[in-house]
């Protein structure tokens, strides 16, 4: 509560009193600003639309990798979530050696029949995204794959239910709690990150952690104002997204 209470604060301050002004100085120009920049607006569904998607697609991907492991031990568990540990930054770069214009894959394979680096739907940004958050999904949902879900399962099968009922009335109930939270936490990260956007995303429309980043290089004074009422809207999605959280997680207790 201090540190994010406090730092969204300091952001509200900041959208309403330009550089050097008093209480007295306070207006509302920056969110005025913001909201009629269409590079905003563009970059305010891009954002959602990024989310969105890798959010989907990691967690498609967290359940299937947790699947295929629950049968596996400690060394397999581990070489498949060598990805977390690895700063996000540090695997954009890569996809730029590796998938960008002249990179690796275009002097080996030649030019590439699709763009990933600088895409306009932030096909790099989703790519990585997958690639870091699906084994810390997985991770999650193994966590409630253990003993007593075994359990439950053969006593079902013991009792003629069939696979795929199994699967609704057993296993469902027990990943559903850790999948949605993780899969909360993944769409809030990938709404407030900005250093991947920043190093691989279109050039246009940009992501609004990149879209406040840059906003500070012309008129600083201006700039601040609208980067700061840009990080506030991304603040309150994200804390929208941690209150569907906690509903959900009590959903599935009550369940």
């Amino acid at each position: 509560m201090v540190l994010f209470g406090g730092a969204l604060i300091g952001a509200l301050k900041v959208s309403l009193i330009p550089l050097g002004g008093g209480a007295g100085d306070a207006t509302l120009d920056s969110w005025t600003d913001l909201l009629r920049d269409p590079a905003f607006r563009d970059g305010l569904f891009l954002t959602l639309r990024i989310a969105a998607v890798s959010t989907v697609l990691a967690a498609v991907a967290g359940l299937g990798l947790a699947m295929a492991l629950r049968r596996h031990g400690t060394t397999s568990r581990a070489v498949a979530s060598l990805p977390i540990p690895i700063p996000h930054l540090l695997v954009a770069v890569i996809a730029v050696v590796w998938l960008g214009p002249g990179g690796l894959a275009d002097r080996t394979l030649g030019v590439l029949p699709f763009d990933v680096i600088r895409d306009g739907g932030g096909l790099g940004v989703i790519g990585v995204y997958v690639y870091k958050e699906a084994p810390f999904i997985a991770l999650l949902v193994l966590g409630s794959m253990g003993t007593a879900l075994a359990e439950r399962e053969e006593a079902a099968a013991v009792l003629g239910v069939d696979r795929l009922h199994s699967t609704a009335w057993v296993l469902w109930p027990a990943v559903r709690r850790p999948l949605v939270i993780g899969s909360v936490i993944v769409a809030a990260f990938a709404i407030g990150a900005f250093e991947v956007p920043l190093a691989i995303g279109p050039n246009y429309p940009p992501a609004l952690s990149a879209y406040a980043f840059e906003a500070t290089s012309g008129d600083v004074i201006a700039g601040e104002g609208r980067a700061a009422a840009a990080l506030l809207i991304a603040g309150l999605l994200a804390t929208v997204l941690a209150l569907v959280a906690v509903r959900a997680a009590r959903g599935v207790d009550d369940a």
